[in-house]
């Protein structure tokens, strides 16, 4: 069950002209787009902006939409058998969220968690079905971006092998707006994020922020 058509939760805004375009760029790089991909998906996604955090997508539900976020975050994290919280993936602006679960309509592995004031593009699985019938290449060119999101995930795991002060300077130099902490994602989220006890991180970054290599915000 998705938690997404709940219209306290998610309001539909018009879509920004700016962010349909990095988008667009965003799927160049990856591979040349047919004529009728820029029109096609111009017609048929919206955005919606996030009114509340909660969960978007469910644990062991079909996640049935792709997102581009414009601005804000998104989560990717699963409960153990014992209840326990791991987080997978923080995404941030500029990403797309689209996983296994989407493009094979396969029960979900994780839940997806979006945070108040995120803003989304999103486009349907059943959207992307029809445009793989009718827009030549743009099948594969789903599947070369998802292939993409690997090389992510090698920077990342680099990241956190990486451990203790370069770890947390790296993630928060990327993630400016999570500071000052618990402002937006809770600490508890950032230190499982990052393979980390609580404590560790919060030592850590105050230490950085009193050697300003990180910004003191209030």
């Amino acid at each position: 069950m998705s938690l997404f058509t709940n219209k306290e939760l998610m309001r539909i805004v018009p879509m920004p002209k700016t962010a349909f375009q990095r988008l667009v760029d965003y799927l160049r790089v990856i591979n040349p787009l047919h004529p009728d991909l820029e029109p096609y998906l111009a017609a048929v996604m919206i955005s919606r902006i996030c009114l509340a955090t909660h969960d978007i997508h469910l644990q062991d539900d079909v996640i049935d939409k792709a997102y581009f976020i414009v601005s804000g975050f998104m989560m990717a994290y699963y409960l153990d058998e014992a209840g326990n919280e791991h987080v997978l993936k923080i995404y941030r602006a500029g990403e797309i969220v689209a996983g296994s679960s989407f493009m094979n309509a396969w029960p979900s592995r994780y839940y997806l968690k979006i945070y108040r004031d995120a803003l989304v593009m999103e486009v349907t699985h059943a959207q992307m079905q029809t445009g793989y019938q009718t827009i030549p290449d743009m099948e594969e060119l789903a599947r070369l971006t998802v292939a993409s999101f690997e090389n992510k995930e090698v920077l990342r795991d680099e990241m956190i092998r990486k451990g203790g002060e370069e770890s947390v300077l790296h993630f928060y130099r990327a993630n400016l707006e999570l500071l000052p902490p618990g402002k937006i994602i809770k600490d508890h989220h950032i230190a499982s994020y990052l393979h980390m006890s609580v404590d560790n991180l919060q030592h850590i970054r105050t230490f950085l922020i009193k050697k300003a290599l990180l910004p003191n915000k209030k």
